[in-house]
């Protein structure tokens, strides 16, 4: 490996290995040296290497001859959150947002053309919508990613678009870019977007943008649940206005925190 090869995009192949093993093994939680090797088609001794040097990095645990991804993880992911004012300003918010309402509640910021949620807020009595923290959800079938999607200019997101594409994801779920127009000036007229079955089946979600001082949309605040507990009247009456109260308390907060 010490004539590293670098392809036409300038990418070291053996890095790209790396991250494919990684993700490999978050999506199947764990692996056999031999699994590695043969599902990728590499030699054993290849496979070894990547696997030592990330087990000696700590982000791949070694057990019983099975290797999982570590908690590293979770502590780089963990600090980025911890240090970003959205989540810093949003969280007690959102935990109150989750206690009024009883159902799930969220903060969710965009980042290389996805939906990335920072945070939920549950309880026993909240059904969860198996998005778990870090989850990085289609813009165009979430109701957080709608909201921001809203206030962006249409370069920017046909930009994300074309970069993530808009797959279809439930019977529900909008694929079409013109539709996805339509829907997003429903939302920039009401000032929140819903979500009804459209990135997981059943789950109903509600989104405001979160803006910035200078009017740019960085994140948004979501309250999700079971379709049959989130109808129309619901929404309007009681979701509309929560969201739309805790949206100007997070963003007095942050105006606060940028004008120190």
């Amino acid at each position: 490996m010490g004539d590293e090869k670098v392809d036409e995009g300038r990418r070291l192949k053996s890095v790209d290995q790396a991250f494919d093993i990684i993700e490999y093994l978050r999506e199947g939680d764990s692996a056999t040296l031999t699994e590695i090797a043969t599902d990728f088609g590499m030699p054993m001794s290849t496979a070894h290497i990547h696997l030592s040097t990330l087990v000696e990095n700590g982000y791949v645990i070694k057990e019983d001859n099975e290797y999982r991804c570590g908690l590293r993880f979770l502590r780089t992911g963990g600090e980025l959150r911890d240090q970003m004012t959205l989540f810093q300003v949003s969280k007690t918010e959102i935990d109150d947002l989750q206690e009024k309402t009883g159902e799930i509640a969220n903060i969710g910021t965009m980042e290389d053309g996805y939906l990335v949620q920072l945070y939920k807020s549950e309880s026993s009595k909240s059904i969860d919508d198996k998005s778990p923290l870090g989850s990085h959800l289609h813009l165009h079938s979430t109701a957080m990613g709608k909201a921001i999607l809203a206030h962006l200019s249409t370069e920017e997101i046909d930009r994300a678009i074309e970069k993530r594409g808009m797959p279809q994801l439930t019977t529900n779920t909008i694929t079409e870019r013109d539709a996805l127009e339509e829907d997003l000036e429903v939302v920039r007229e009401r000032g929140y977007a819903i979500n009804r079955g459209e990135d997981f089946s059943g789950v109903c979600a509600v989104a405001s943008p979160i803006l910035s001082g200078e009017n740019e949309a960085i994140g948004a605040i979501c309250i999700s649940g079971p379709r049959s507990r989130i109808d129309s009247e619901r929404i309007e009456e009681e979701f509309a206005p929560a969201l739309s109260d805790k949206k100007n308390i997070i963003e007095l907060k942050i105006k606060q925190y940028e004008d120190r």
